[in-house]
């Protein structure tokens, strides 16, 4: 029996096939025809977010002018409560996922107009970020399209699928951002030691005027004051924190604790604890 010609006339087309997706994988190789898959990059990705987060800034710069000069009297707000849509504020995210139900973002007024810069806390009061200032961050002129000060892990030169798409859920979370909490400085006593001839005392203590903000309009919805203090004849001693760093925590989770409440009761939603 006479293979050879079968064979030839099958060998034919797929060679010539095969030079086909040689060419056209040679240009489409994003698409998928590589042999790892698609390629991603986390430039690329940080910079079709970009112009969107420009607008957030310009958001958050507009907010500042809502502000009132004055110091708030007492709690109160200019619109009917429960909010709509629900208030939910909370620093837990899916790390699988990189989604949250979080639709708050607690950022002090300095940040409204410079979200890039972060200070120690022995020089200001400040949370840490959540995922707004971060993606904020990422996307400013001090991170991976910028100067390169503010690292984006991993590096993009092992940056793969698994990491776009989880950078992808926390940029879209910070987009998603409905209202910013803003929290101005009235008063800050940074953690600081006294000696005494027979003893320490240790003291510190913040006050806040705080600002409901939508910013999806943005407007102004409601305001309040808290506060806390930390003040003691001792200190705890630990190998991980300093007395300072101790007291700054100590203080922040007790104002925050003030916070939960005053969110939960003006606005009808739910918060967490700050941090």
């Amino acid at each position: 029996m006479n293979t050879t010609g079968r064979r030839r006339g099958i060998i034919g087309p797929v060679r010539a096939l095969n030079r086909l997706l040689l060419v056209l994988c040679s240009g489409l190789v994003v698409a998928g025809c590589g042999p790892d898959g698609p390629d991603v990059s986390q430039a690329d990705t940080l910079r079709s977010y970009q112009p969107r987060f420009e607008e957030v800034r310009r958001k958050l710069a507009q907010t500042k002018s809502l502000l009132p000069a004055a110091k708030i009297g007492s709690a109160s707000c200019a619109v009917p409560t429960p909010l709509d849509p629900k208030f939910t504020y909370t620093t837990e995210y899916d790390v699988r996922t990189g989604q949250s139900a979080n639709n708050v973002e607690i950022i002090s007024e300095r940040a409204l107009t410079d979200p890039d810069t972060r200070v120690k806390y022995m020089d200001a009061f400040e949370y840490g970020p959540t995922q707004l200032t971060e993606a904020l961050r990422w996307t400013g002129p001090h991170g991976p399209l910028g100067d390169g000060r503010i690292e984006l892990l991993p590096p993009a030169a092992s940056w793969d699928e698994e990491d776009d798409r989880k950078l992808r859920a926390k940029l879209d979370v910070g987009l998603g951002t409905r209202y910013a909490l803003v929290l101005r400085t009235i008063e800050y006593t940074p953690p600081q030691r006294i000696d005494e001839p027979t003893r320490q005392e240790f003291h510190s203590r913040i006050v806040v005027d705080a600002f409901i903000v939508d910013l999806r309009q943005p407007a102004l919805l409601c305001s309040f004051t808290a506060d806390a203090k930390y003040s003691d004849l001792a200190v705890m001693y630990n190998s991980r924190t300093s007395w300072a760093a101790e007291m700054y925590e100590d203080m922040s989770e007790s104002l925050g604790y003030q916070i939960v409440r005053q969110l939960e009761t003006l606005t009808g939603g739910t918060a967490g604890k700050p941090k």
